[in-house]
């Protein structure tokens, strides 16, 4: 408790506006750093901080425990009769895409490119910020300077992955679905598998892991979206064979694994 309690103390003195959160016990304690990590701005921060939140973080992965994901078995040893091409490198694995020790994951981001900042949100764009750390959002600022903070839906750009077992991550804006789907929408959602395969290319990862990109928050249909992931992926991977070892469809729920099966029969 002493490294969480100096990083809560650190990041409480540089934000005033949080002076009185109550600390509490452990578990409200973690909620709290975890608030204050959220709504913290991309500001030079002390190394001595970066050490210490370094060592919390990498001690708290060991109590959830890391997924080795070349134990993550392809669908061509858990399905018969998909209609999918390269079912020796794409498999479906249900659960936390921020355990996986894998070359990258995708993190689904908002268009400021800068993570969630709502305190405590239960989005992926949160969770893989919080558990990186703060050093992912400082990089990400780095990066989102050259683009105005402004990423175009269905573009990508590549971040080291901190605290995370991941070595990267690759950051991909989703389509918001309004009202109905449109054909540009259904586009723009290949776009995202798309770039990010492209980017795995271009820096020599061979193992990459994609969320459900857009079906939460921004509301694209499950069902539409799975097909859309599972063409665009088995699509490339059959002009780049060589390149690209694995593809991890991770999902969250029962749900979303039925669809997945469905989609792939």
């Amino acid at each position: 408790m002493e490294k969480l309690d100096f990083l809560i103390d650190y990041l409480l003195k540089e934000d005033k506006r949080a002076s009185e959160y109550f600390w509490g016990e452990l578990e409200d304690r973690k909620k709290l750093y975890r608030a204050l990590v959220n709504i913290r701005s991309p500001k030079p921060i002390a190394a001595e901080y970066l050490k210490v939140e370094k060592e919390y973080l990498e001690s708290e992965l060991k109590k959830q425990g890391i997924i080795n994901s070349k134990y993550i078995l392809a669908l061509n040893n858990k399905y018969k009769n998909t209609r999918i091409k390269n079912t020796d490198k794409i498999c479906l694995w249900q659960g936390d895409i921020t355990l996986l020790d894998i070359d990258a994951i995708v993190n689904p981001a908002n268009s400021q490119g800068l993570g969630c900042f709502l305190p405590l949100h239960n989005c992926l764009d949160n969770q893989i910020g919080t558990k990186a750390g703060v050093s992912l959002r400082l990089e990400c600022n780095e990066i989102m300077k050259t683009k105005n903070y402004s990423l175009e839906t269905g573009n990508a750009f590549l971040t080291s992955a901190y605290s995370l077992p991941a070595r990267n991550i690759i950051h991909t804006v989703g389509p918001i679905i309004e009202k109905e789907v449109t054909k540009e929408q259904d586009k723009k959602l290949s776009d995202c598998y798309l770039n990010c395969l492209k980017l795995a290319l271009e820096n020599n990862i061979r193992t990459i892991a994609f969320p459900c990109i857009s079906t939460g928050v921004f509301r694209f249909p499950k069902d539409l979206a799975s097909k859309i992931a599972i063409s665009t992926v088995d699509n490339f991977l059959s002009n780049n064979r060589d390149k690209i070892d694995k593809v991890v469809f991770c999902l969250w729920n029962n749900e979303d694994v039925e669809i997945y099966e469905k989609n792939i029969k």
